[in-house]
């Protein structure tokens, strides 16, 4: 693999985890709010407590590394360490990225929270893969999608998807997780349709009559979906749903950096850059200088 490299220094001068920077700020984070050390919360199902899903340390005067913490959460999920890598920690407002030589200091004045997430999505054929490959990973994988899509923290083409869609992919949801956690359709029936709908759908339905409706309409679907999904795997469900999402967003899983160009011709000047790795068509960075595209390719061999 080579890197085609363009001339010109660049310093980062800010990013979004995200494709555009207001996804970041649609969603914000739901975990609990501890008093002290050190806290890594990790992506969970519905009605997973959180005491469940982060890791605490609380050994205070230590410091550690953040890519030290990534194993250590890493381990917590029982996931095989040759993963750890596709991790990063996130701030908790997950606005920013911890580098992986950052010191974490562990004190009792304070809570010095994170969020461990796969840094950059694969792309949609290397998921299939996944599943096959290693379903630990892809069950989380499918977690932090799955958070992304309730907390509005993805960008679609031209605009959201529709209010159908949304709720098509929540009773898909639904029939995952009864069938993930052995819970027949008459259970599954008395589960709140919230639990499984973005936060933009959600605020559709804060009446009475309109949550009535939301649910009547949830039941009806929920069984036609059921009895599609019934000789289905788990994993085809949650394939199906991933696809969805993927196949609407826009860039999802890329990057953007605004950066600050160095050059030795001209003055300083402001320029955005996209890392997308794990792109069909092209995958490397895209340099935005005014009208001028700049491209870093990951060329083959």
């Amino acid at each position: 693999m080579e890197l085609q490299v363009a001339s010109g220094k660049s310093e980062v001068a800010k990013m979004s985890i995200f494709s555009r920077s207001s996804a970041a700020r649609q969603g914000h984070s739901t975990f609990s709010q501890p008093s002290n050390g050190i806290l890594v919360h990790m992506y969970g199902d519905v009605n997973c407590s959180d005491d469940d899903q982060t890791l605490i340390i609380q050994d205070f005067g230590e410091k550690f590394y953040a890519e030290q913490l990534c194993y250590m959460a890493v381990k917590n999920l029982e996931l095989t360490p040759s993963v750890a890598p596709l991790f990063a920690l996130a701030h908790h407002s997950l606005e920013s990225w911890s580098p992986p030589n950052e010191t974490v200091p562990c004190t009792e004045d304070c809570a010095r929270e994170f969020v461990l997430r796969v840094r950059f999505i694969p792309s949609e054929k290397e998921i299939n893969r996944l599943s096959s490959a290693d379903n630990r990973m892809f069950n989380y994988l499918f977690q932090q999608i799955r958070s992304d899509f309730i907390n509005d923290r993805i960008v679609y083409h031209g605009q959201l998807i529709n209010q159908e869609h949304q709720l098509g992919l929540g009773v898909i949801d639904m029939v995952r997780y009864g069938k993930q956690h052995d819970i027949d359709l008459s259970d599954l029936r008395n589960l709140p349709p919230q639990d499984f709908i973005p936060v933009c759908a959600k605020n559709n339905f804060k009446k009475f009559l309109d949550k009535h409706r939301l649910s009547l309409n949830f039941k009806r679907h929920l069984e036609k979906e059921y009895k599609q999904y019934e000789t289905d795997t788990v994993v085809s469900a949650q394939l199906t749903y991933i696809q969805s999402i993927l196949r609407n967003a826009e860039h999802y899983g890329m990057e953007t950096f605004e950066v600050l160009m160095v050059k030795d011709s001209c003055d300083d000047c402001k320029a955005e850059v996209n890392v997308k790795p794990h792109d069909d068509k092209f995958p490397g960075l895209n340099i935005y200088e005014g009208k001028v595209i700049q491209t870093l390719a990951f060329l083959p061999k």
